[in-house]
């Protein structure tokens, strides 16, 4: 398959903490590949690498067979690179639509509607993410897992070639997580690549095709989740060995 993102060597360093240390893999097209690792492991830090938000210590980056390392974080989304964060961050005085709009002025400035309506791709993104009802409400009416949807729904319009999530289900409980482990599935089937970081081991089970295992700014392992999770290098470092019976509760 081909590979959407690639990264040789990467390494983040503060001072003489070495948030990720010398890190290269590659993300296949069209499939849903996580990150698990303790706290401090350096997964945000990676994430923040690759969307351009840190600056590399050294290493090299790769989107679409394009170097990028160098590039500013300001071009990465009119790359085809979306993402979302740990903390939910919507304009509480827009409505779902006009947050949701916001990816799709981003993407496309000069097309910006007049008139009357949404854009296409707008209401398209609302679809996808089951918020078309919901489009006229305020995000402080919506649960916290709804809201999280409208995150998505802004990453998406902006038609990425890959997404990137950074723990899109912390605060929500397992109805929602179940929830957002399918949308995940199903825009993946719908052909968008993503990254999702994760402490709930459950649901990267549950959502991944390929999983990667950090501790202390490596790279421990990759595979098959149910390889990656069995690994005793991984339960010692994260899971321990009865993680299953608190997997959906990290």
């Amino acid at each position: 398959m081909t590979n959407v993102l690639e990264a040789s060597d990467v390494a983040v360093h503060y001072g003489g903490v070495r948030a990720v240390d010398g890190i290269s893999f590659a993300l296949e097209e069209g499939r849903i590949s996580g990150i698990i690792g303790p706290n401090g492991s350096g997964k945000s830090t990676l994430v923040a690498a690759l969307t351009r938000l840190t600056h590399l210590t050294r290493g090299e980056l790769s989107f679409a067979g394009a170097r990028y390392e160098s590039v500013r974080p300001a071009s990465i989304a009119s790359m085809g690179v979306a993402r979302t964060f740990q903390t939910v961050r919507l304009l509480p005085d827009l409505t779902v639509a006009a947050n949701v709009q916001l990816g799709h002025d981003a993407r496309a400035r000069r097309d910006r509607p007049r008139g009357r309506g949404l854009p296409a791709p707008v209401s398209q993104a609302l679809d996808r993410t089951g918020l078309a009802e919901m489009a006229h409400v305020l995000p402080s009416e919506l649960s916290y897992g709804t809201q999280r949807r409208v995150e998505i729904a802004r990453a998406i319009v902006m038609a990425p070639k890959l997404l990137l999530l950074d723990e899109p289900t912390a605060g929500m409980n397992q109805s929602e997580r179940r929830d957002i482990s399918a949308l995940l599935r199903q825009l993946r089937d719908e052909g968008l690549t993503q990254l999702l970081i994760e402490h709930d081991v459950q649901m990267m089970l549950d959502t991944c095709d390929h999983l990667f295992a950090m501790a202390q700014g490596r790279l421990l392992t990759e595979g098959r989740p149910a390889d990656v999770v069995a690994d005793a290098r991984v339960q010692e470092a994260y899971l321990g060995k009865g993680w299953k019976a608190h997997a959906g509760d990290q």
